[in-house]
């Protein structure tokens, strides 16, 4: 097998701290996969390298993205990126290739005390690109996108208390080991998989359907989940029962969208617990001093993928 040095030229990255830019047009690629490593979109420095071909951008725990031009990529401090740039023509299903054999193969080389540099990765061997197509068909897991015309509209927005809106309760687990495998999604305050961080077995009074949770703590506080399906929760979350049963779906998908404007105020050093959360506001729009569902739903209808969405709300899968 090849290295990779032999099929890319190496660069190391140097663009400085995401916050330290203004808003713009040119993809910032950091660490992490979620979101493919694009942390936002900026006006580049005088002195940062914009990159304008299509490459794969390895993070310091080697996380491997394709990314398309143009992009800059993180390089402040020691968690700086390497970025890899074809020697010859590559098309896109290759470089994905080549970025799922890194993530699979090659992480594990790399942790926290030994990051993945330019120095480090130039040696290592990948499988060699023949002149085969490589296919990957993605389509059919893609959620169906539907148009819909520009939706004009206005609204008087004013801030809900959450314990005006919800019955709020802590989940019911504290420690997740304990508890013996099963079906039952169990919920705990991460931001991936919406939330899920296995399946459990647990008594049936203790099973939630459709309603939110909301993390108390870790880097994720705040961050509002819905879940349409059967779930049981940790106590780092609070599960939300509204105080009024016909609440639409539509409006508590756009309480768990508004909720994410709020995580700014908390973090590792400043937890929120359920004091705290019963006083936290969320704006929405009102009429007449009440929440405004008929505004809510037709703002989230004229999504292009609330037609997917609303079908497995109601299908509770």
């Amino acid at each position: 097998m090849p290295r990779i040095d032999e099929v890319f030229e190496l660069h190391t990255a140097d663009g400085t701290g995401f916050l330290h830019y203004s808003p713009g047009d040119t993809a910032y690629v950091t660490n992490g996969l979620r979101d493919n490593g694009v942390v936002g979109f900026v006006r580049p420095k005088p002195k940062d390298t914009v990159y304008t071909f299509v490459g794969i951008a390895v993070s310091a725990f080697c996380e491997a993205t394709v990314q398309i031009p143009p992009f800059i990529a993180r390089g402040n401090g020691g968690s700086g990126l390497a970025v890899l740039e074809p020697i010859r023509p590559m098309n896109a299903n290759q470089l994905a290739y080549v970025a799922a054999y890194i993530n699979t193969q090659l992480r594990w080389r790399f942790s926290w005390s030994r990051v993945a540099t330019v120095d480090r990765l130039k040696s290592l061997e990948i499988p060699a690109i023949g002149s085969s197509p490589i296919r990957y068909e993605v389509k059919g897991l893609i959620p169906p996108r539907t148009e819909h015309p520009k939706l004009s509209w206005k609204a008087n927005f004013r801030e809900f208390r959450l314990d005006d809106i919800f019955v709020l309760q802590p989940g019911n687990y504290h420690n997740a080991s304990e508890l013996p495998e099963g079906d039952i999604p169990l919920i705990s305050c991460g931001d991936s998989d919406n939330g899920i961080m296995g399946f459990v077995s647990v008594p049936e009074e203790h099973i939630f359907s459709a309603r939110l949770t909301i993390a108390f703590n870790g880097m994720n506080t705040l961050t509002t989940k819905f879940h349409p399906y059967p779930f049981a929760a940790k106590d780092d979350v609070a599960v939300c029962f509204p105080r009024r049963d016909s609440i639409r779906a539509s409006t508590l998908f756009f309480i768990q969208l508004m909720m994410a404007r709020e995580k700014w105020r908390y973090n590792y050093y400043r937890k929120c617990f359920m004091e705290k959360l019963k006083l936290q506001s969320v704006a929405l729009p009102a009429k007449k001093g009440q929440i405004d569902e008929d505004t809510i739903e037709a703002v989230v209808k004229s999504s292009p993928y609330w037609g997917y969405l609303e079908k497995r709300f109601a299908q509770g899968a």
